[in-house]
């Protein structure tokens, strides 16, 4: 009856009841191709079951160790480890893990242990099981990669070049690894970096712009090229960049070139200046004989023009076109003087001076570009007399003069000469404008050789390079202030001369109505 209502009872017709799997054979069939260890073993520590890793492991066929202990298989320190975390899982009565370190078969390996006990139906612990991964091959890869990065911080660090290892991740750069110098450019050390998206660091873009990275990647080519970036506290910087792709990472070393690219200008402006050099010793020559003639001549009908006997009022005219004209050939005397000294290269012999004069015969041969600019407003101080070159000075001071009345507005114009004392040792010459300004981003070159804004053709960039180095060359300095649209000050600082040098006493350069006064 049993059988046949089961047979034929609703819902179970035709079905037969479901074969019993085979679990102990697709245990052993899983845990053979398991890289791990797995055994079991009863409770007086004899080993039931090892899979083939674990008897390898243990160095040993599965036939000699099945029935047998651990203190059986190794020597008693090898087994001393084992067997106390054996004792602590039966007394837990749950599943333990533990990294641990285990001389076994002769070889240190490293595990991660896992052990359970084994329980029948009812409850009883019969025994335990156990799981082993060797994770020497790990720890070893582990070691490998941390003396990589070992490696490569000391290589990378005793390298002159700032290095980069970046990723690439959604449109943005990841910095993984970086050395000292990089440290530098970005401002930050490596571990405090490295994780960080280069986007964190704004003032350090150019290192890897990403649309230039997306370029490297897609054509696989080494990028080498030199880009000029205004770096905090140190003005604008060249740099030589070189970006090469591995895989989605970005390889990126920088370089410092400024000091070889400054070199490069200064050797460049040598070579010019040699030409120039060459070029003003035949220009002087040509001009100063026939100077001399023309001042002689002057020279000459000034005399004879004193004994004809003219009209007051014509012989005055006359004598004073006469002594414009000798003013002329004094001030192109001091030209030539200065030309034949450039083209000798003896621009350095100093000797105590009165630097009002100096200012005064700059200012003449600058007059003709100031006149016509706007107000020339003198500010003298009470000066000793400095140590310079007159020639040299007169040089810098027309550049300067002659470069403020270019910034002057059409109306209203106004250059101011000032002089005063700065401390007991030196004294300061400023020359303000009330011009368009120096914009911030090229005071910082506003010495450089070659470095002008103005239009091509009207400027060559020496004339500030020459005079800062002229200044220099005396023993003082030079220095510039300016706001766009309020105008700039130079300010040229002089060293005074010792007083045994001073054998005559300093004449005043101007009348007695006083040393503030303008001229229109």
């Amino acid at each position: 009856m049993n059988d046949g209502s089961e047979a034929g009872g609703p819902g179970r017709a035709g079905l037969e009841p479901p074969p019993e799997l085979p679990y102990r054979e697709l245990f052993r069939s899983v845990v053979e191709e398991l890289p791990d260890a797995v055994f079991t073993k009863d409770l007086q520590g004899r080993y039931t079951f090892i899979n083939s890793v674990g008897a390898h492991y243990l160095g040993r066929p599965v036939e000699e160790i099945l029935g047998r202990k651990d203190s059986d298989l190794m020597s008693a320190e090898e087994a001393q480890s084992t067997l106390e975390f054996d004792r602590q899982t039966l007394l837990a009565g749950r599943t333990l893990y533990a990294e641990m370190s285990e001389q076994m078969a002769g070889v240190r390996r490293e595990w991660l242990s896992t052990k359970g006990v084994l329980r029948r139906p009812d409850g009883q612990v019969v025994g335990l099981f156990g799981i082993a991964r060797d994770l020497s091959h790990h720890r070893r890869g582990e070691a490998a990669q941390r003396q990589s990065e070992a490696l490569f911080r000391a290589a990378a660090s005793s390298s002159f070049d700032a290095f980069f290892i970046l990723r690439g991740e959604q449109e943005q750069l990841r910095l993984l690894r970086l050395n000292t110098h990089a440290e530098s450019l970005l401002g930050r050390e490596a571990r405090e970096a490295e994780g960080h998206l280069l986007s964190d660091f704004p003032h350090a873009a150019f290192i890897a712009p990403f649309a230039l990275c997306e370029q490297v990647w897609r054509t696989g080519r080494l990028h080498d090229d030199e880009v000029e970036q205004p770096v905090a506290g140190k003005g604008r910087r060249w740099f030589r960049r070189q970006l090469s792709a591995v895989g989605d990472c970005m390889a990126v070393t920088v370089r410092d070139i400024t000091e070889q690219r400054e070199n490069q200008m200064r050797l460049r402006l040598n070579e010019r200046m040699a030409s120039i050099g060459m070029l003003a010793a035949g220009v002087a020559h040509e001009i100063n004989n026939p100077l001399a003639f023309v001042h002689a001549n002057l020279g000459f009908i000034h005399t004879e023009l004193g004994r004809l006997a003219l009209p007051e009022d014509d012989a005055h005219e006359l004598l004073e076109a006469l002594t414009e004209a000798r003013e002329g050939t004094e001030r192109m005397r001091l030209i030539v003087e200065s030309l034949r000294a450039l083209s000798r290269g003896d621009m350095v012999a100093m000797h105590p001076l009165d630097l009002h004069e100096v200012l005064e015969s700059a200012v003449h041969l600058a007059w003709g570009r100031l006149r016509s600019r706007g107000r020339l407003v003198r500010d003298y101080g009470e000066l000793p007399q400095v140590l310079g070159n007159s020639v040299q000075l007169a040089q810098v001071f027309t550049n300067l003069l002659i470069n403020a009345a270019h910034a002057l507005p059409k109306v209203g114009g106004e250059i101011r000469l000032v002089t005063r004392a700065h401390g007991s040792s030196q004294v300061v010459v400023e020359v303000q404008d009330n011009g368009c300004g120096i914009p911030a981003e090229n005071l910082e070159r506003i010495f450089e050789p070659f470095f002008t804004t103005k239009p091509v053709g009207e400027g060559t960039g020496l004339g500030l390079a020459i005079s800062h180095d002229i200044v220099r060359g005396l023993g003082g300095s030079m220095s510039v202030d300016s706001t766009v649209g309020q105008g700039t000050i130079f300010r040229v600082f002089l060293s005074v001369a010792e007083e045994k040098a001073h054998e005559e006493p300093v004449q005043e350069p101007h009348s007695s109505d006083g040393l503030h006064h303008s001229v229109a």
